[in-house]
């Protein structure tokens, strides 16, 4: 990737100019000795993730890609006329994190997630996400970001035979607009849930830190997240790590850092707050985190139907 060093501080920058980190903290990507520089870390481009649970089970597949700002401009969807700009990277590459997810519970449908966000290299703003389910009830979102809120179509098979048809050929439309509450100046920059992986990995690990907030747009409504940096817990890990040339069995226990993460829905007045998702997971969770990689390793939390489950990192692709 061309813009490697610029995007592992895309978390630091996000968090800084929200003011998640105290004067004088910086972004510590890995420890390094005395009088040595800290070496940069490798971005994963692919991530898979199982987590098994009495209750059932849960994949979790993340592939993370660089597209040009030119190229990316083409994937990103034109909103009416009169609605607020919407937002477009100018200058630097898009990041595209594309997940799907897999809740199997022992009773019950299978629950089939999958979303792709696009947001800037620059500083994390969310720009595009399409979200959509299959299972019993088959939707597609697509929510654009401009300034002020989030425009998203919304498409459903309106008969039968369409369910056996891509996303394209639904005849079930509505369009929508949320604007953001009026938080005040500090709404900087939006994320988007699945863009908080990438994030947790570039974190100051060298201490627990203390709690810092970020805002994300969900279903319908902006979140204010903190994020809690805890002090590190020994983890059993298992997964395959691949590089271009060679294959790593990566066994055993680890020093991981544990980074909580609590969503707070700022609903408007008079509607009920949603629940936050992510990657499958409601409400609260909490990541794992390699202090030394940067790989996540494991991710735990709730998922409806099955309950309290860590899923953990299966394969690693660089």
């Amino acid at each position: 990737m061309q813009t490697v060093k610029k995007i592992l501080l895309v978390g630091i920058v996000l968090l800084g100019a929200m003011g998640a980190f105290g004067p004088g903290r910086t972004a510590a990507l890995s420890p390094a000795a005395d009088g040595e520089s800290e070496p940069v870390r490798a971005v994963w481009k692919h991530l898979s993730f199982r987590g098994n649970h009495f209750l059932g089970e849960a994949t979790i597949e993340v592939s993370l890609t660089e597209v040009p700002a030119a190229e990316a401009g083409n994937q990103l969807i034109a909103i009416p006329q009169g609605s607020p700009g919407p937002l477009d990277a100018i200058g630097c590459p898009v990041m595209v994190i594309e997940v799907k997810s897999n809740a199997d519970p022992l009773f019950g449908a299978d629950e089939i997630t999958g979303s792709r966000a696009w947001f800037s290299s620059g500083n994390a703003a969310a720009l595009q996400r399409i979200r959509s389910r299959r299972g019993d009830d088959i939707w597609q979102n697509t929510y654009r970001f401009t300034q002020s809120g989030v425009y998203r179509i919304r498409k459903k098979p309106a008969r039968s035979d369409e369910k056996k048809l891509e996303p394209a050929h639904w005849t079930k439309i509505k369009e929508s607009f949320f604007s953001y509450p009026p938080v005040g100046p500090e709404l900087k920059i939006v994320m988007e849930p699945t863009g908080i992986l990438y994030l947790a990995a570039n974190l100051d690990m060298r201490s627990p830190a203390s709690p810092g907030s970020f805002y994300v747009f969900d279903r319908k409504q902006l979140h204010e997240v903190s994020v809690q940096v805890n002090e590190r817990r020994s983890l059993k890990v298992s997964y395959v790590e691949k590089g271009r040339r060679k294959e790593i069995k990566r066994q055993g226990k680890t020093d991981a850092v544990r980074i909580s993460i609590k969503p707070r829905a700022l609903a408007p007045q008079g509607k009920k707050p949603e629940e936050f998702s992510f990657m499958g997971l409601k409400g609260e969770f909490e990541i794992y985190i390699d202090p030394v990689s940067g790989i996540p390793l494991q991710v735990s939390g709730q998922i409806p139907r099955i309950g309290k489950i860590d899923i953990r990192l299966q394969t690693v692709e660089y």
